[in-house]
């Protein structure tokens, strides 16, 4: 290695000099580069409360000590800043005792470990024995000075367990954006775990931040706190923060128990972290859809994989290592994978195309449809959450209309480079019947499509036969309704899944949000394959091709629909699906759950 960079050494010297004479800066200058994430910089001072310990002194105890002593601390500084403890009245003192002494185990070990000062030395001839030292004295331990007023004392608990409760619902609100909770029902479970907590606070959520306030009555203040995260899908973690949600709703964890179970949950690797296993999984998934949604033939499968691997690559290597890469990475994989399937779909033996061009395509971006993200701006926008619903909804819009660039220009890039293309939009219907029957063609690689969604997205392993089983349902109903009336598909298929989905939450306990995801995915899909929409760049690769582009058959309007295609297609099957699911939810919920929120889509 060193005789390499030795070999380069009077080549980067000689440019340097060559450089230096046309006046280049010696410091560097600023490019056009993509805007760090806060939490790329670590700007996670929620999560990180084990940093906040003033001395080295508590590196043994518990993390409930160390949270103890973290709260106190700022406690103390906040009594000695306002200095209210002096003048605050006896009724407001009277209330503090009320809050601390409320039925719910909220904060119980940071307020129970506080005892009462004990009261000045009396007349009595009884010894008192000397107690030791508790946890919110002073660092100093001056004892002339630990005989506080008992004011400022019952202020000192009472702070300190409101901040504890503050960083619970700061924490609970990360990880539920961050492992994928439903997104238009963020405000409601923020609210209800407030109300619970007796925290007076107020949210407002935008796609990837949650707005918080917190209020203070006493002091007449307010902290407002922004929790920037980006927006994840984990559906095995997900479930778990529900169930610690729930426990402290339901008053079986206290608060400072539910911070460590979550620090302890984000802090923990994913199961299939490795980009390599990532990459595999791709390839898997891109070849389980490519038979029942773009009617992909075996004989297509092992290119169909390769793409899918590629396309893994470039999401979970390229795209991180590189903020700037990330910007272009939609169109630049609409591109190569259009491109190299129109490549591998113009080779022909006996006249006749080997592999099947639309299959290839279509199945090779699958992943990268943004079905989930459409669905949940239509959800917003059904629950009058105008601000994010609208925002999201403007997002995904254009990111279908850089998916739709991206294709047509890599059909027309090797439509100029083959005078042979291929111009086939659709698969032979005759070499389907490979398969023997329609049925086995589609249902049973839903399944596999489902269960290997399933693991791509983290689900655990017990998860697995209701994620198959719900696709599967979703996927049967669509099928059929399909030859009833394709505009009523995605409604009828996503009421069946959700019925399914809530009667699972209601009788067996379950998560219906993460047990929904999967079969969301095949309706969107199937909504992309029945309008055909991601093929019409075709007709606009051959008007380039000939140069007739301004002929009437290949008008300005023609390109419009082959860019705008995508996007309505996938709006408009995200629509259907949105009304399916509330209808569903109306059925086995007719009066909502007025103590957690429900947990669907």
């Amino acid at each position: 290695m060193s005789m390499i960079t030795g070999a380069f050494r009077p080549i980067r010297e000689s440019v340097a000099r060559l450089a230096a004479r046309f006046g280049r800066p010696t410091d560097g200058g600023e490019a056009l580069d993509s805007a760090l994430h806060p939490e790329e910089y670590g700007a996670r001072e929620d999560i990180q409360l084990l940093d906040y310990t003033q001395d080295g002194r508590s590196q043994g105890d518990s993390y409930q000590s160390k949270l103890q002593n973290n709260m106190v601390s700022e406690a103390h500084q906040m009594v000695r800043k306002l200095g209210i403890a002096e003048n605050m009245p006896e009724d407001a003192n009277r209330a503090e005792d009320r809050d601390l002494g409320h039925r719910r185990n909220v904060s119980q070990s940071s307020v129970s470990t506080v005892d009462t000062l004990e009261d000045s030395p009396s007349s009595s001839a009884q010894p008192q024995k000397r107690r030791k030292q508790k946890w919110y004295k002073d660092d100093e331990g001056d004892r002339s000075k630990s005989k506080r007023s008992s004011k400022q004392l019952k202020l000192t608990k009472h702070i300190a367990a409101i901040l504890t409760r503050h960083r619970y619902i700061m924490q609970l609100s990360r990880a539920m954006m961050k492992y994928g909770a439903p997104t238009h029902r963020l405000e409601e479970y923020m609210r209800m775990t407030a109300n619970v907590l007796e925290i007076q606070a107020q949210f407002m959520y935008l796609p990837g931040c949650m707005i918080i306030s917190f209020d203070d009555p006493l002091t007449r203040t307010a902290e407002v706190k922004m929790i920037s995260v980006a927006q994840g899908l984990d559906l095995g973690r997900l479930a778990e923060t529900h169930n610690i949600y729930k426990s402290v709703l339901h008053d079986r964890i206290s608060v400072e128990q539910a911070i460590g179970d979550l620090n302890q949950l984000m802090e923990r690797k994913s199961r299939y972290h490795t980009a390599w296993s990532l990459m595999f999984l791709s390839g898997l998934a891109s070849v389980a859809v490519g038979p029942w949604a773009f009617n992909a033939r075996p004989i297509d499968m092992p290119v169909i994989f390769v793409f899918g691997c590629l396309l893994g690559f470039m999401q979970n290597v390229l795209a991180p290592a590189s903020p700037v890469y990330s910007n272009v990475f939609e169109v630049s994989v609409a591109v190569l994978m259009s491109f190299l399937a129109r490549a591998f779909g113009s080779i022909q033996v006996n006249g006749n195309p080997v592999f099947c061009f639309s299959a290839l395509t279509q199945s090779s971006i699958a992943l990268i449809l943004p079905g989930f993200s459409v669905l949940c701006s239509s959800l917003e926008l059904q629950s009058h959450q105008i601000i994010a619903g609208s925002i999201r909804l403007v997002f995904t819009i254009i990111y279908s209309l850089f998916l739709g660039y991206g294709i047509t220009v890599g059909i027309t890039i090797y439509g100029l480079l083959d005078g042979n293309a291929t111009t086939e939009s659709s698969c032979p219907a005759a070499s389907l019947s490979i398969y023997g029957n329609e049925y086995i063609q589609h249902f049973v690689f839903v399944a596999i499509y489902c269960a290997i969604a399933g693991i791509l997205n983290q689900a655990k392993w017990k998860q697995l036969p209701v994620l198959v089983f719900l696709g599967v349902s979703g996927y049967v109903a669509n099928y059929f309704s399909q030859k009833l009336d394709g505009r009523l598909a995605s409604t009828i298929s996503a009421f069946t899944i959700g019925l399914l989905a809530n009667l699972y939450s209601r009788l067996w306990h379950g998560h219906a949000a993460a047990a929904i995801i999967p079969g969301m995915f095949t309706l969107v899909s199937s909504g992309l394959a029945t309008s055909g929409s991601i093929m019409s760049g075709l007709a606009y690769a051959e008007a380039v091709k000939h140069n007739t582009i301004n002929n009437g058959r290949y008008s300005a309007a023609s390109v419009q629909r082959s860019l705008f295609g995508l996007g309505y297609s996938m709006v408009q099957t995200a629509l259907g699906i949105t009304v399916g699911l509330f209808l569903s939810a109306l059925v086995v919920y007719p009066r909502g759950k007025k103590r957690s929120g429900l947990f669907n889509l």
